[in-house]
């Protein structure tokens, strides 16, 4: 429970000085926050407003008529409504050689702006100018630059003519409205329609090579069901916007109607051309037979027996042309799919039964699908075209690593190691992405190829049997034929004549029966794909949201700002606070010193740090020695030691201040007195004693350091420095020695024994906190009887009191 209650104090600690280490900074956080904050206001205020225009398509799923089977497998797949399906159309949307099609009417290649406040906005064209521009880019290929995608700047002088800027050529100069700007690198027109405002227009052309890529980066298309496709464009003019996911969808809605219509059109031509024969056909053998009949009167019908067996002859030679139209349709499916082409329409109109090949066919279609795919992902290695957890998972790590380049490259050369690394994974991914597209195209062709040749193997079986069929009828037919002998031979001919003109008629009503089902299949193709929303013109934009990205932007300012403090705070090395020191040793903290320019607050700090001292004061002893240190010069010991004697002789009490840093004394500086004679001719001999010691006050005296000498460490640790302190303690309450610094030469340690009390004075923003650690150990070593700690230099608050002082 002891335990846990420390922790909860020791929390509580931490916690305070977290907020004390807060609000010694709160001005660094604050500064730090409004500049981040502003930062971003700037950032948000540049960044185009963006629109978004979308379109639905609809892909109803309605029964098809009984001439589907004449609409190719490739055609009729589009009417599926499957993912699979939706995914193919997604795969189309976004391949550049369709968004090339589809803005080859509209005019994206050139972009209009307009200043305001500083900033260029876009606009979907100039209403007060027409301007033409045409860039001869090859001019500026040596030069390795390009004007595509650079601002040509028009600032209208007068009503007549107007400046024309463009900042890569250095070109400056005045031209006339109408008139034909000429260049090596460009030419130009700038035709005035109306008034101009008093403001800057400039204009930018894209380069239409890579107008479709730029198009595709903002161009989306998301499956809402399982027949219902989303296309959405996003572009800074909301116009534009429209214009373009409208063109998309209406190039794609002719595109799919003219391939679905295409091959129903060569059906229909081929019927159409069929019809005529067979009509001519017809006409030719209805002659034929009424002529015949009426030249030779043969009206007469054959004997019931005769007419049965002539009846079969004539179906067996009706089945025998039938089972060549099929052998003859077999050959061409057969070399059709040879060459990768799978079309059963041919197979259907001749009557093949598919059953025993119906799943073949289909997992050809569906393994051709995915080849197809496959090789479009090859072209577009950065997108996610396929369901495939592998290759989306690489793209995305492609994707990645592609983002952690770009901001490497924002803070690091070329040359930097992280670079080089972040671009030696990106080829690796994109080794990786190629090596599995190429070995899933290969076990897809391999899978394409059995497939195939088991659809071979089949047709060839059938083919076979086909042809055993033809054989055997032939045989049934000469049978035949011998007993037709027996008939006369006028009535055999009117019967032939008979059998021609029925077969040609029931071909003729078949051949109008797949004409009129074709052209129902072809006027209702439309009714599959439909626009359920068109496009609409943006009143908001969709982003940037600018209130937002100031929000997270002075939030962001001020964890930064935090966090750096806090980070530079424990890295920290110097001496802030007295907590700091409280938190590196248990030497006792005498008092804090303010600058000495605040005169009232240091006089109020030192008279609180004499009280203090008297705490500590040893008891019984006539004369009190304390000597007073820093670990480096230039903490104000000096300073400390003067004003302190001096507040000390104001209790009456005879004071001796002994400068002892004989090396490099300053002190009668301090006290405004010589330093001619002093310590050192002492002791040497060369000086009394009473002739060393200087007047400052009436209770304060002043023994300075005298001529330096290069042996001071001896000075001090000769026998005669020893009786000195000896005889002068008997004449002194107190005697207060300046020495060295502590931490750089030995003659503050050679001081220490002489001494009841040892102040180490630190300046704070300088001292190391080291110094405190130092001083800690001089302390064990030495057994100093009592020490303690002069914070000096502390930055002063109204609120903060010295010692056990009075709060001021």
């Amino acid at each position: 429970m002891k335990d846990k209650q420390q922790s909860i104090e020791e929390d509580e600690i931490d916690l305070g000085k977290l907020f004390q280490t807060l609000k010694r900074r709160i001005f660094t956080i604050i500064f730090i926050t409004l500049l981040i904050t502003t930062a971003t206001f700037i950032y948000s205020y540049f960044l185009p407003p963006i629109y978004s225009s979308s379109v639905k398509i609809s892909f109803s799923n309605e029964k098809k008529s009984s001439m589907s089977a004449l609409i190719p497998n490739s055609l009729s797949d589009l009417t599926k409504t499957t993912e699979k399906r939706l995914e193919t159309v997604k795969l189309t949307l976004e391949t550049i050689d369709f968004i090339n099609m589809a803005i080859n009417n509209l005019n994206l290649s050139q972009r209009y702006f307009i200043e305001h406040n500083y900033r260029k906005d876009e606009i979907y064209q100039f209403e007060n100018l027409d301007v033409f521009l045409d860039i001869h880019d090859d001019a500026l290929q040596e030069k390795d630059e390009t004007l595509y995608n650079k601002f040509f700047k028009i600032t209208p002088i007068d009503k007549k003519q107007f400046v024309l800027t463009v900042d890569l050529l250095d070109y400056n100069q005045t031209h006339d409205f109408g008139e034909l700007i000429k260049s090596d690198y460009f030419s130009m027109k700038v035709t005035k329609k109306s008034a101009l405002a008093d403001t800057n227009y400039y204009i930018k052309k894209e380069n239409p090579e890579l107008l479709a890529d730029n198009i595709l980066k903002n161009l989306t298309t998301t499956i809402l069901s399982d027949d219902v496709l989303e296309i959405s464009y996003q572009n800074s003019v909301p116009r534009r916007a429209k214009e373009v996911v409208a063109q998309i969808a209406k190039e794609f809605r002719e595109l799919t109607l003219t391939k679905k219509t295409s091959e129903l059109k060569k059906r229909l031509d081929f019927i159409n051309s069929q019809i005529g024969i067979i009509e001519t056909q017809l006409k030719g053998e209805g002659k034929n037979l009424k002529d015949y009949q009426k030249k030779n009167q043969t009206f007469f019908t054959l004997e019931n027996k005769n007419r049965i067996i002539l009846k079969q002859l004539s179906e067996k030679k009706e089945l025998i042309k039938k089972l060549k139209l099929q052998l003859q349709a077999l050959n061409s499916f057969q070399q059709a799919l040879k060459r990768d082409e799978l079309n059963t329409v041919s197979l259907l109109n001749s009557g093949i039964e598919l059953s025993s090949i119906k799943s073949l066919i289909e997992l050809f279609q569906t393994t051709n699908i995915e080849l197809e795919e496959m090789k479009l992902q090859a072209k577009n290695t950065e997108k996610a075209l396929t369901q495939r957890p592998q290759l989306e998972r690489l793209i995305q790590e492609l994707q990645e690593e592609k983002i952690k380049l770009k901001e490497l490259n924002f803070n690091f050369t070329y040359n930097h190691p992280e670079v080089v690394q972040a671009n030696s994974n990106i080829a690796d991914i994109k080794e990786a992405i190629d090596a599995y597209i190429k070995t899933d195209i290969k076990r897809l062709n391999q899978s394409k190829y059995s497939i195939k040749k088991k659809i071979l193997s089949n047709i060839i079986t059938t083919k076979k049997n086909i042809k055993n069929k033809i054989s055997f009828l032939k045989k049934d037919i000469t049978k035949s034929d011998a007993l037709m002998q027996t008939i006369p031979e006028k009535s055999l001919t009117v019967q032939e004549l008979k059998r021609k003109f029925l077969v040609s008629e029931n071909i003729y009503t078949f051949l109008l029966q797949k004409k009129m089902e074709t052209e129902m299949s072809l006027a209702s193709i439309i009714e599959n794909t439909k626009i359920i929303e068109n496009a609409r013109e943006a009143l908001k934009p969709i982003k940037p949201n600018k209130k937002l990205i100031v929000v997270v932007g002075f939030i962001t300012g001020l964890i930064l700002a935090i966090f750096y403090v806090l980070f530079k705070a424990m890295l920290d090395t110097k001496i802030r606070t007295e907590e700091d020191i409280k938190e590196l040793t248990n030497i006792p903290l005498y008092g804090s010193l303010p600058n000495k320019k605040n005169k009232r607050f240091f006089d109020e700090a030192i008279r609180n740090i004499r009280t203090n001292l008297q705490f500590i004061l040893p008891k019984n002893k006539k004369c009190i020695n304390i000597l007073i240190s820093s670990t480096i010069a230039g903490e104000g010991k000096t300073t400390t030691i003067a004003y302190l004697a001096e507040v000390i002789s104001q209790t009456k009490k005879r004071v001796l201040i002994m400068d002892l840093d004989l090396r490099k004394p300053r002190l009668y500086q301090e006290l405004k007195q010589s330093n001619k004679l002093g310590m050192t001719q002492y002791l040497t001999a060369d000086l009394e004693l009473n002739e060393s010691i200087q007047k400052v006050t009436e209770y304060l005296d002043f023994f300075p350091a005298g001529a330096v000498q290069p042996n001071p460490s001896e000075l001090l640790m000769s026998e005669k420095f020893k009786e000195t302190i000896q005889m002068l303690s008997k004449e002194y309450d107190y005697i207060l020695f300046d020495t060295p610094p502590i931490g750089s030469v030995i003659d503050a340690k050679v001081l220490v024994p002489y001494a009841d009390i040892v102040l180490l004075v630190v300046r704070a923003n300088l001292a190391e906190k080291g110094f405190i650690e130092y001083f800690q150990r001089i302390k064990e070593e030495t057994d100093i009887e009592s020490a303690g700690i002069i914070l000096n230099d502390v930055k002063h608050d109204k609120s903060q009191s010295y010692g056990y002082g009075y709060g001021v």
